[in-house]
């Protein structure tokens, strides 16, 4: 690596670059832009997950009537915080 490092390097900004030990692939090589925008786009796909996985509980709320009106959750949450301690 060390004496075609710059081939290296332009292939690897061009398309991740495999290399193999034995005939097997050991290690991918990329370019730090891409490593960014394949990190960027792993949190979204998380953040999108969450927030599905809070959906769904929402649903399973609602079919298993686990409701409340707004006008009694809002009551609910200022009466709590009423009752801090501060």
């Amino acid at each position: 690596m060390r004496t075609n490092y710059s081939e290296i390097s332009v292939l690897a900004h061009q398309y991740p670059v495999a290399i193999t030990v034995n005939g097997r692939k050991d290690t991918v090589l990329l370019s730090h832009t891409d490593f960014l925008e394949q990190q960027r786009a792993i949190n979204e796909l998380q953040e999108r997950f969450a927030i599905y996985a809070q959906l769904a509980q929402s649903q399973d709320d609602i079919k298993l009537g686990r409701i409340q009106l707004l006008h009694s959750a809002v009551e609910s949450i200022c009466n709590d915080l009423d009752n801090l301690d501060l």
